[in-house]
């Protein structure tokens, strides 16, 4: 299931009071993929035109990049850099600049920090705000808060690599979890940014819930703790969750939905469909020749082409059925196959959210990633929701829970930022 990003952040780039910036014609460039949040593309333009930077744009830009390529140290040295040296530089970019650096410290484990500068930026600026991004640094400042008193999130052997069966049921990978003598019916959600329990579970299992909420996925949710998740061999420790009653949604017969804050736990991850494994891998081998095709917003967005045409998708195991957005539709509908089956269907979403929703089918649509090609059959392509839109960063389509067949081994490395399949 796609988990809503509860801010979007539009990076104006402002390049007042700085004539060398603006006859630059390099920072111009950048500057303008910055501005349609294009990462791969500002990334490429990065490696090609750094040294002809300005110091303020190079700075930028790669602050921004760290960011969405999973680098936080770099994140935040640079904002801090950018906050000493060209404070009057940042204009407009203020509160979007510190608003990532607290983000990214939270990555780091300095949830304190991260507390600190949400807080500071609500005080600052909580009457200019709207409600979307008020609210979006609440949120932010309860769950920074919470993580700072809570003990640290974990696996209980850091140096183990683990196997973990899974079946594939109702569209969905599921385990069986444990957590102490008590069994728990889990599936994993690779686009979701946080684990959910369900409020029954974590009153049966006499969780604490927080007295505060976040919103999360359209509803404000209180947070619980989870002392010990057994997943086969691997005792995850502190984990937190968030508390929302899935039985009263329709969305999974499970009480608990692994979301990508336990994934990112192991330098790289593989889901074998062959053997109907998930791996965990505490140690990486680099390869050199992997392309650097992930980018990390909270969820996995994918570097790909669809029918040969450059694309960005995510990797969302909680959706049922790949799709395709609207727009990417409307732009390519000259080299993609005809629309069939069109529809109305009621969605579902862990917070009982079920808008109805116009949908239509496309048939089939080749998906290359890597060098490896694979054929999608049946994609939704949902016409008046487009999820990239609600993302917050502009994606053209979703890979769901069932990867083509020609897809047997899927391997996520969150070092070194790719994605392959063999």
């Amino acid at each position: 299931m796609i988990i809503r990003k509860i801010i979007c952040l539009l990076f104006a780039v402002l390049l007042v009071r700085s004539g060398i910036a603006q006859e630059n014609p390099y920072d111009n460039a950048i500057g303008e993929t910055i501005s349609r949040s294009a990462w791969f593309e500002t990334r490429a333009c990065y490696e090609r035109t750094a040294d002809s930077l300005s110091d303020y744009m190079r700075l930028f830009s790669g602050a921004l990049l760290d960011h969405n390529f999973n680098n936080p140290a770099g994140a935040v040295e640079k904002i801090q850099r950018m906050y000493v040296e060209y404070n009057d530089q940042m204009g407009g970019n203020f509160f979007s600049l510190f608003w990532m650096m607290s983000d990214n410290l939270a990555k780091l484990g300095l949830f304190k920090d991260a507390h600190e500068i949400c807080t500071s930026l609500l005080s600052q600026g909580r009457n200019y705000m709207d409600e979307g991004t008020r609210t979006a640094f609440e949120s932010n400042a309860v769950l920074f808060r919470l993580k700072s008193q809570w003990p640290r999130l974990g696996v209980s052997d850091t140096n183990a690599n683990y196997d973990i069966p899974f079946d594939i049921k109702d569209e969905q990978i599921k385990f069986t979890a444990a957590r102490g003598t008590q069994l728990i019916g889990a599936m994993l959600d690779s686009g979701g940014q946080m684990t959910i329990i369900d409020k029954q579970l974590a009153l049966r299992l006499e969780l604490p819930l927080s007295a505060d909420s976040i919103l999360f996925n359209e509803a404000q949710c209180p947070l619980a703790l989870l002392d010990t998740l057994r997943l086969g061999h691997a005792m995850f420790v502190n984990v937190p969750c968030v508390v929302l009653s899935l039985g009263d949604t329709d969305v999974t017969d499970c009480s608990l939905i692994i979301g990508n804050d336990l994934l990112q736990l192991f330098p790289e991850i593989e889901l074998d469909y062959e053997s109907r494994k998930l791996h965990l891998r505490s140690r990486t081998v680099p390869l050199p020749d992997a392309p650097r095709n992930l980018m990390l917003n909270k969820v996995p967005y994918i570097r790909a082409e669809l029918e040969r045409i450059p694309a960005t998708i995510v990797w969302d195991t909680g959706a049922t059925i790949s799709s395709i957005e609207p727009k990417f539709h409307e732009l390519h509908r000259n080299q993609l196959p005809p629309l069939e089956a069109h529809g109305r269907k009621r969605a579902k979403t862990a917070t009982g959210y079920s808008p109805e929703l116009e949908y239509a089918i496309l048939p089939q649509l080749g998906l290359t990633i890597g060098d490896k090609t694979g054929v999608m059959t049946n994609l939704y392509v949902v016409k008046d929701m487009p999820h990239s839109e609600l993302m917050g960063i502009p994606f053209d389509g979703t890979l769901g829970v069932l990867p083509p067949t020609e897809f047997k081994h899927l391997t996520i490395n969150f070092k070194e930022m790719y994605f392959i399949v063999k």
